[in-house]
């Protein structure tokens, strides 16, 4: 018995859905790329230029200032290495259990935290009639800094934050302590 040939069979199976298949479309273009923006700040001008050269950051707040500021130990005289080895004062509050740190950058201007690469939240403030901007850094949420526009090439950095407290702030608050402290410094800068 012999069989009915089947590569015949199949190959006009195959032409007949072939004639049936649309034609192949061509490939959509590739979407524009999307761009991210990221808000644009603009800082007002600076009603001065305060040089932070000649300053000793642990005098910037009085002995009244601290004790309403609730800072009860001695101020401590550092370096912060990360800003140009900028000279800072750090001040505690030892019932609370918070820290304020004042620093004294000299290489840079504020302009550094608007940049994309401080990869930070950060929103414009005034602080003692000059521009300032307050830094949320996104993985931090023990602290809260404001940096003070005083002079070209330079901030004053003010820093609160919580040194072990079992209750500490929320940062919302830590970051109205910050500004308060911003602001007695640049009283006592401004005395100057």
């Amino acid at each position: 018995m012999s069989r009915p040939p089947r590569l015949p069979v199949l190959l006009l199976g195959c032409l007949a859905l072939a004639a049936c298949t649309p034609p192949p479309q061509k490939p959509a273009p590739n979407p524009p790329p999307v761009a991210i923006t990221t808000p644009s700040i603009s800082l007002p001008p600076r009603p001065r230029e305060i040089k932070l050269d000649r300053v000793d950051p642990c005098a910037l707040l009085t002995t009244r200032q601290r004790k309403a500021l609730g800072m009860d130990r001695p101020p401590l005289a550092t370096r912060y290495p990360t800003m140009g080895n900028a000279r800072v004062c750090d001040f505690r509050d030892s019932t609370r259990a918070l820290t304020v740190r004042i620093g004294l950058v000299l290489v840079q201007g504020v302009g550094v935290w608007l940049e994309e690469t401080a990869q930070a939240d950060v929103k414009a403030a005034t602080v003692a009639e000059f521009p300032a901007v307050i830094v949320r850094t996104a993985e931090q949420t023990r602290f809260c800094n404001v940096e003070v526009d005083v002079a070209q090439g330079q901030f004053l950095d003010i820093q609160f934050g919580d040194a072990g407290n079992a209750a500490p702030p929320g940062l919302d608050a830590m970051c109205a302590s910050a500004q308060e402290v911003a602001t007695a410094a640049m009283t006592t800068l401004m005395a100057r």
